[in-house]
């Protein structure tokens, strides 16, 4: 082989006709080196990946675990209450503060059992459809349109919040959480303890009002 060949790199090198069995070793050699390196780097770009989904998941199942216990934490603050009144006060302090929300409102349509209430409050008929429409639950940003009405004077504050559809003893009602930050609740978060805690909320209410 010329100096010209043994000098240019070997995937442009012309192979004689009848090689001699070094240049055949060596080409082997490269072949295997490239085979190897390339097989090494797939597996360590497949070995970052799950370790990236591994972190995720990790990380997922301890947000969701944090927010179990805010919701346990919330549901025995509801279940410690023994009036109506004491429900009312407990929302807005002891369960707003386990769940890490700034307001919670709970709006009952055509009816407000409370004179002087935080939380529990009277709303017009149709309230639901107007927030929800034929939906149970919406999570996501404040919806300006209504923001001044369900938290008053708060409301410019608010910037995400969290809605589902309440049965209360035949009438219809909405539970409200709003939150500062923006990113408590979006629209691609589960609603399943949502669901679980406004289901709680919903039977003592209907208690307290069945008793009153």
């Amino acid at each position: 082989m010329s100096d010209t060949d043994s000098s240019k790199p070997s995937h442009l090198r012309v192979v004689p006709s009848s090689p001699h069995p070094a240049d055949i070793d060596a080409l082997k050699a490269e072949s295997v080196v490239d085979i190897n390196a390339a097989a090494r780097a797939k597996l360590q770009a497949e070995i970052r990946r799950l370790k990236a989904t591994n972190d995720a998941l990790i990380s997922l199942a301890k947000a969701n675990l944090a927010v179990q216990a805010q919701t346990h934490s919330a549901v025995l603050a509801l279940l410690e209450a023994e009036s109506l009144a004491a429900l009312d006060r407990k929302l807005a302090g002891r369960v707003a503060a386990a769940l890490n929300v700034d307001l919670i409102r709970v709006f009952i349509e055509g009816h407000a059992p409370l004179k002087s209430a935080e939380s529990i409050l009277g709303a017009a008929p149709d309230l639901a459809g107007s927030l929800l429409g034929e939906s149970s639950e919406r999570l996501g940003p404040v919806d300006r349109r209504f923001a001044d009405a369900l938290y008053g004077p708060q409301a410019n504050r608010q910037q995400a919040e969290a809605m589902v559809r309440l049965s209360i003893g035949g009438r219809t009602g909405v539970l409200c959480l709003a939150a500062r930050d923006h990113q408590a609740f979006t629209p691609d978060q589960g609603s399943d303890l949502l669901h679980f805690l406004a289901r709680v909320i919903e039977r003592r209410l209907v208690s307290f009002l069945r008793d009153g």
